[in-house]
């Protein structure tokens, strides 16, 4: 199967920006792009195949072709942009274990890389206190945010967000996230924030209780413009490419997916050259065996990670 371009599946937020919704002609702020996903609430369709399909489907008709072999769901990544022009509610993401017994969902394990932020932009990933009770007072007391630890984010920066830990993005930033393929989220503080209808948003705070580690920190990488390993979690990698030279990628053992975080590019594949435009993400199947990036190119590489603790 050849490289996959894939189409994005725009979601209406409250908090959401603009900054791709005009890169993509769309007249609506959208806050979240699914831009790679075989997940139950949404996939992705294909858009450089003859006839209309979903990645769902090309992943259900042939797993171990798409995915690698012994690579399940369970394995397969997650992409969307983030783009905040007020900040997200404050948020946790269950394990495997939690997420599978309350909502026959995956655990969620995440990351952020920060396409563009204005000065002075921030992030909370984690807390300053690990005592739960201290938090819980903090809540009861409207005093929650002196105990959010703030990230000052810019261009070019990486975040990774375990389970477990409290996080959430600020205003005025614009993020691509590489995470597990999952959907579920407890909500834990929403500012007092009301929905369209005037009515509070519904926080989770059982279920925030249950699952969060008041004692995680996040990994953070500074930007710089050199070819590294971004993220290295448990279960995905992330790489950000600055291929001086054509480069050869291979996909042999399971899929890869490559996001362009500038200008177009061309990826060759079995001699075949395919445009992955600015902003869009390429679904690599494990038997495309090996594409080559050109030179000039500027991407980040995901990867799945297969370990005996997933």
């Amino acid at each position: 199967m050849k490289p996959l371009l894939l189409k994005p599946i725009p979601d209406y937020t409250i908090w959401g920006s603009d900054h791709l919704s005009k890169h993509r002609n769309y007249d609506r702020k959208y806050g979240t792009w699914w831009e790679v996903s075989a997940h139950p609430y949404c996939t992705n369709k294909i858009t450089n195949l003859p006839e209309e399909t979903t990645l769902q489907e090309l992943i259900d008709q042939d797993m171990e072709g798409m995915l690698g072999k012994g690579y399940t769901l369970h394995e397969m990544l997650r992409l969307a942009y983030l783009d905040t022009e007020d900040a997200l509610s404050i948020q946790v993401h269950p394990e495997d274990e939690y997420a599978k017994k309350h909502s026959n969902d995956f655990g969620k394990y995440e990351s952020w890389y920060i396409i563009d932020a204005k000065p002075g932009a921030t992030l909370v990933a984690g807390t300053n206190v690990d005592d739960a009770n201290i938090i819980k007072k903090a809540l009861e007391d409207n005093t929650l945010e002196q105990y959010l630890q703030k990230w000052p984010v810019k261009k070019g920066d990486y975040i990774t967000i375990p389970a477990g830990m409290l996080h959430a993005l600020g205003k005025d930033i614009w993020a691509i996230e590489v995470g597990t393929n999952s959907n579920t989220t407890y909500r834990f503080y929403d500012y007092d924030r009301k929905d369209a209808n005037g009515n509070p948003r519904p926080l989770h705070l059982k279920e925030s209780f249950d699952v969060t580690n008041f004692a995680l920190q996040p990994h953070f990488e500074e930007a710089k413009e050199e070819t590294r390993r971004i993220g290295d979690t448990p279960f995905f990698t992330v790489d950000e490419i600055f291929a001086t030279e054509n480069q050869t990628i291979t996909s042999d053992t399971h899929f890869v997916i490559l996001t362009n975080v500038d200008e177009d590019t061309d990826i060759i594949w079995n001699g075949t050259t395919i445009t992955l435009p600015r902003y869009d993400s390429m679904f690599v199947p494990a038997n495309a065996k090996e594409i080559t990036l050109q030179k000039g190119a500027h991407v980040l590489l995901s990867q799945p990670v297969k370990g005996e603790n997933k």
